[in-house]
């Protein structure tokens, strides 16, 4: 999008950096919370969350995610957001952005791990974003605008989704003008305000903050080149399980890199995969849960030995697996689809209706996510505590589409 370009821009002019001395940040406070609420913001986050989903293609690596979401903690930690509770996407677009939503959403493309040339460089684009969040500054333009309704904010949030699922830059700038009305001055305001306080976060995390500069030079060169319309790569992994197995059998990697990084969990994770991508199933499986005993719980190792049991056919010891996951995941949309397609297999048909339901709710698709609880209710003739749930979410459901447009 547009205004990741110009962000940087903002930041480097001379002109801007030395009005910005002079500008103290407005305090937020009653005022601004009167206007909308921290609780209004997460639920309209939230809804925002599921028709990303809905509209977008997610990436769906475990390495990639894991490594994305501890290092947005980690400079979140640095910056001024009050509540420190993160939902990160990383969607499937090989062009150079991220943004961020109210509720503590962040969502960061694919193409920001390829263009960004090392980690303060990424670092710097995730300390602005978060400071879009610190600033609060979509409630902010809710309470400058004179219709200060929860309606207005949803029309930003919906043309972000708009934008990033069609990836059309112009329909995020088109949803901002309705809101401030052509006073574009005010958002210029805030990526300014952003940019300093992303500064000041890139600085507190301990990275170097010239870096932020050399990032803009990538972003300015990818526009010299490409223009807008930057040439769309297959980014699905930082490297390919068929890439890595490749550079196994030639390079005798996982050697060389066990002897190298010894203690590098990403390193051994990714052999693991390798191993079990390869066919090697025993093989992996061993080594996977020599790699779960240092660390217990972690997710792309369990993940990974999740995946040798279905590829073994053991989808009950896969399924338990997969539900232990969940249990800190219950919204990742990939991993619900995965464990119903375990339970299907398993014929743990109850099991699945309730996890396909999660899986089609969280995706946006609420009308079928009802059908499927139907479907659960009934099978649960039997289990009264089960269906008394079931009949909780339905009613929940039934609720909420008679809320929002049908189709």
């Amino acid at each position: 999008m547009k205004k990741i370009f110009y962000l940087f821009y903002l930041f480097l002019s001379s002109n801007i950096i030395s009005q910005e001395n002079s500008i103290e940040l407005p305090l937020i406070g009653d005022r601004l919370s009167g206007a909308v609420s921290e609780t209004e913001e997460e639920i309209l986050g939230r809804q925002f969350l599921r028709d990303l989903k809905r509209e977008t293609d997610i990436l769906y690596d475990p390495i990639i995610q894991e490594w994305t979401e501890l290092f947005v903690y980690k400079i979140g930690e640095s910056s001024k957001v009050n509540k420190k509770t993160f939902e990160i996407l990383v969607i499937e677009d090989n062009r150079l952005n991220a943004f961020a939503a109210p509720g503590g959403v962040i969502g960061i493309n694919a193409g920001l791990f390829k263009h960004a040339d090392n980690e303060a460089q990424f670092a710097s684009v995730v300390a602005h974003e978060l400071a879009h969040l610190s600033q609060r500054h979509f409630a902010r333009q809710i309470l400058e605008n004179s219709d200060r309704s929860n309606a207005n904010m949803a029309t930003i949030l919906a043309s972000i989704v708009v934008a990033v699922a069609s990836r059309n830059p112009a329909a995020l700038i088109g949803g901002q003008g309705l809101l401030v009305n052509q006073r574009l001055r005010f958002s210029r305001l805030y990526e300014s305000e952003a940019d300093r306080e992303g500064f000041i976060t890139l600085e507190k995390s301990g990275y170097k903050t010239s870096e932020m500069s050399e990032m803009f030079k990538n972003m300015q060169e990818i526009r010299r080149l490409s223009g807008d319309n930057i040439p769309e790569f297959l980014l699905t992994h930082m490297l390919s399980p068929e890439s890595r197995l490749i550079s196994c059998i030639f390079l005798n990697i996982s050697d060389i890199s066990e002897v190298l990084y010894p203690d590098n969990l990403i390193i051994k994770t990714t052999i693991a995969e390798t191993l079990t991508e390869s066919g090697n199933i025993n093989r992996s499986k061993s080594y996977t849960e020599e790699l779960l005993d240092i660390s217990l719980g972690n997710y792309p190792i369990s993940f990974n030995l999740a995946k040798t049991y279905i590829l073994e056919g053991d989808y009950i010891a896969a399924e338990q697996i997969l539900e232990d996951i969940k249990f800190y995941r219950p919204v990742d949309i990939n991993l619900l689809k995965l464990l119903g397609e375990v339970q299907q297999k398993s014929n743990n048909m109850l099991s699945f209706h309730l996890t396909n339901s999660e899986y089609l709710f969280y995706s946006g698709r609420y009308e079928e996510a009802l059908a499927d609880l139907y479907q659960a209710r009934r099978l649960a003739v039997n289990n009264f505590k089960i269906k008394e749930i079931i009949t909780e979410r339905i009613v929940f459901l039934q609720k909420y589409l008679g809320k929002i447009p049908r189709g």
